[in-house]
């Protein structure tokens, strides 16, 4: 349990400084790397009791929630929390190691990685439609009641 909260610390430094970067509003950076911070926790305690594809579409998902929190909180856009918060999840590694297999030969290896690198981003991809799907109908569901009560 304490390597898992020294790697969200780390994960929380390494987001923030991602976020400066990617130079993102001063107000919003702390918010930013608590998103990456959190999603990387949540990632490593979801891989403690499943493999990696639903673990990071759990952690998409709290990264994806947390993102709007933050969002409607400090009246920021979303995406400055989702790029900043995903980096930790992104599967920079496999891609590597697919295009290293592939390199070197090893097609069967190349492909395993590869596969396993496209079920990660595509879990990522589905958790962000999923939440902002859920947004989306609750503030269409909140402006038409808002639209009733004015009438």
């Amino acid at each position: 349990m304490i390597t898992i909260i020294i790697q969200s610390f780390v994960a929380f430094i390494a987001v923030y400084f991602f976020a400066v970067i990617l130079e993102s509003p001063k107000r919003s950076l702390l918010m930013a790397a608590t998103t990456g911070a959190i999603g990387w926790f949540v990632y490593l305690i979801s891989l403690e009791i499943m493999n990696k594809v639903p673990a990071t579409l759990i952690a998409g998902l709290a990264i994806s929630v947390l993102s709007h929190y933050f969002a409607r909180k400090l009246k920021t856009p979303a995406t400055v929390y989702f790029l900043s918060g995903f980096i930790p999840l992104v599967p920079g590694a496999g891609l590597y190691q697919a295009v290293f297999a592939f390199i070197d030969g090893n097609y069967g290896e190349a492909q395993m990685y590869l596969n396993e690198t496209l079920l990660i981003s595509g879990s990522i991809a589905v958790a962000i439609f999923m939440v902002d799907s859920v947004y989306g109908l609750y503030n269409r569901i909140k402006s038409t009641r808002k639209s009733k009560e004015t009438e």
